[in-house]
């Protein structure tokens, strides 16, 4: 039951209560009749209705595939019901928000469920925001004839819809690869190993079994080691410092620098930057696809009112140079002035 039967159910029974006064003031045999009806139609209403929302099914129908900026979109709630008894008072709690911006109060949609029909309802929305958006359905409910009751449907619907940024013009860029550890390679004491063979040497302590050449400890009944080259690649490493004054401006800056660099066959990294506990994920991006996920991970993110990425990536990597940052919805490099 929700808050609202109860003021029907006052409001019924407050005109049972006038109808029996006057049955007794009166004393009128019909009076008498039509209260003992109107006692019976909830119970009616109500059995009716349960048996009735047995048959309904619900679709929500959203769109597929991205979505630019700005744009406007349908939400389709497709109702089918099978039964004889048509359901008119069918209702939908839902949320639609982008998840970058706080969430809104629930909203209400009554729809009429016909009988023995199925029908097309469309929700229009308009985006004027880049973002991941968020529909999802709390609770639906049939309500009986007279609002006596209301019964819940067990169906839930959550889906986000990724909504790209608008692509934006940038002027011929003369940007700078940073030093990058790569991927192919193994942290140690004396800096980056490659994946190439440098030479053999004997096992010492502390050598990862991984390393061990097999072949050549068969054949030496000595264990041999793999010793590997040192070396740094270099990439350009792309910083989003994102925060809620900037946010659409720099999020635009950033998926068209990543659109030009991937025109132009450059393979490049995203430091994507978690502002709960400072860290950081470096995505390499070599093609428009890599690109849509790093897109998508930088959506998932709270936004800070001021962005503290550089800071924390300052102190997490102080030796990193040639960074290229996305800075108050501008493209920076660091020790120049804005570019963009």
């Amino acid at each position: 039951m929700r808050g609202r039967n109860l003021l029907y159910i006052i409001g019924y029974f407050a005109g049972v209560f006038v109808l029996l006064l006057g049955a007794v003031f009166y004393r009128q045999p019909l009076i008498t009749v039509l209260i003992l009806l109107m006692l019976l139609l909830p119970v009616i209403s109500i059995t009716l209705t349960r048996a009735a929302m047995k048959k309904l099914s619900i679709e929500v129908i959203m769109p597929e595939g991205e979505l630019y900026m700005p744009c406007d979109m349908n939400v389709t709630v497709r109702l089918n019901n099978s039964s004889v008894f048509p359901l008119l008072n069918c209702g939908m709690d839902f949320r639609f928000r982008n998840l970058y911006f706080h969430e809104p109060p629930l909203q209400e949609l009554i729809l009429p469920a016909e009988a023995k029909s199925h029908h097309d309802f469309k929700l229009p929305f308009s985006l004027g925001a880049a973002g991941m958006f968020e529909f999802s359905v709390d609770a639906v409910y049939v309500t009986d004839y007279l609002h006596f009751y209301s019964s819940r449907l067990p169906f839930t619907f959550h889906r986000e819809l990724p909504v790209l940024p608008q692509k934006c013009e940038l002027p011929p860029l003369n940007l700078t690869k940073a030093l990058i550890e790569s991927d192919e390679s193994e942290n140690s004491e004396e800096g980056e190993l490659t994946r190439d063979i440098k030479q053999l040497r004997e096992y010492r302590p502390g050598d990862r079994i991984k390393d061990i050449h097999w072949k050549m400890t068969a054949k030496t009944d000595d264990v041999s080691v793999k010793e590997y080259e040192r070396s740094k690649d270099l990439y350009y490493l792309i910083l989003p410092e994102l925060d809620i004054n900037y946010l659409q401006q720099g999020l635009s800056v950033f998926y068209s620098l990543g659109l030009k660099l991937i025109k132009e066959r450059e393979s490049f990294r995203v430091a994507i930057y978690h502002p709960g506990d400072k860290s950081f994920d470096m995505y390499r991006i070599s093609d428009e696809e890599d690109l849509l996920q790093a897109v998508y991970r930088l959506y998932l993110e709270p936004v800070e009112k001021i962005s503290t990425a550089m800071e924390s990536f300052d102190n997490q990597y102080p030796e990193m140079q040639g960074l290229i940052r996305i800075n108050n919805g501008a493209l920076m490099m660091p020790d120049a002035p804005e570019i963009y």
